[in-house]
């Protein structure tokens, strides 16, 4: 019994060895540096976990921000063959790809997509109608191509509302040119949505019956204003247009047949709600007589189409400003 007393005596003397230094301590499983230690380490751990999270999110902001392109195509090789072309051109341009109609639309309302590219050779058509019948997508960015250039199947495509109309054979530069374009074009109307300002400065009424015309018109308007534009192929669906949005400006085709840019503007001008809104007359003519009777008119002024002359930007800017 003595003995026994006399070890556990010696035990509680010397203490035990820490486990993780093997230094003897009194109590307890560690020392006191090797705890010092450890907390240091969880420390460490938590600072690690926390810079990850804050780049976690930080790539989601940026992916949020991130430009995306989305090709809807039912042929694969077409399909393969302008997602390799849009990557290589525009690097900088997330583009995402499906040849299903149900994915293309999951992903349009799981995503912000900058713009949509459809081919009318491979139901464009259909999927175009389908986009525009669901209310939220009724002003996303849409451009279509088609190896048709018959002016009624044209026509009927932009009557549908569709940003740009490519024309196949297309070369890869040509196609680059015309996305990177479009999505210029887009941010340059666009706005933050920090400050929650208006999308755009201007609204502009272009009316033109000639598609080619009307093509090269709104290219050349959007790339020089920034301007929400409303286009129309007919007298009828420009004023049904003004009724129900208005505008700042309004640019008219001279040559149109029924009822001609005089007679669009007489019912501008007869409409108590438009008629201050300045009407300027698009023609190509240099008939004295024709330019006379404009000139007579109530019409702010007239322009050269379809190309639009530096002077003829700087008209239309003009009375742009005047409506501010």
């Amino acid at each position: 019994m003595a003995r026994k007393g006399t070890s556990d005596s010696r035990t509680r003397m010397t203490g035990r060895p820490c486990a993780g230094c093997g230094k003897i301590i009194e109590t307890g499983l560690y020392c006191s540096l090797c705890l010092e230690k450890f907390r240091e380490r969880a420390r460490m751990q938590g600072r690690r976990i926390e810079a990850m999270k804050r780049n976690d999110l930080k790539k989601v902001a940026e992916e949020r921000h991130e430009t995306t392109i989305m090709i809807i195509n039912p042929d694969e090789r077409n399909l393969s063959i302008s997602k390799l072309v849009l990557e290589r051109g525009l690097p900088d341009y997330h583009i995402l790809a499906t040849n299903n109609a149900l994915t293309a639309i999951n992903t349009l309302i799981s995503r912000e997509i900058n713009l949509v590219i459809l081919d009318a050779d491979f139901n464009g058509v259909d999927m175009l109608i389908r986009i525009r019948n669901e209310e939220r997508f009724k002003n996303l960015p849409v451009m279509i191509m088609s190896s048709s250039t018959q002016r009624e199947i044209v026509a009927n495509i932009f009557s549908l509302g569709v940003q740009d109309y490519v024309t196949k054979p297309c070369s890869p530069q040509d196609l680059v040119a015309r996305v990177s374009k479009m999505i210029e074009v887009e941010e340059s109307i666009g706005t933050t949505a920090e400050d929650g300002r208006a999308r755009t400065t201007f609204r502009i009424l272009l009316v033109e019956d000639d598609i080619f015309d009307l093509r090269q018109e709104r290219e050349t308007i959007q790339n020089h204003f920034p301007c929400e534009l409303f286009t129309a192929q007919s007298a009828a669906e420009g004023m049904r247009i003004l009724e129900n949005n208005g505008a700042d400006l309004i640019l008219v085709s001279m040559d149109m047949p029924f009822v001609n840019g005089l007679k669009f503007l007489e019912l501008v001008t007869s409409n108590n709600k438009l008629k201050n809104i300045p009407v300027i007359i698009m023609t190509d003519t240099r008939d004295f007589t024709v330019l006379s009777d404009i000139k007579k008119s109530a019409a702010a002024g007239y322009i050269r189409k379809p190309s639009f002359l530096e002077d003829d930007l700087a008209f239309i800017e003009s009375k742009l400003l005047r409506r501010r």
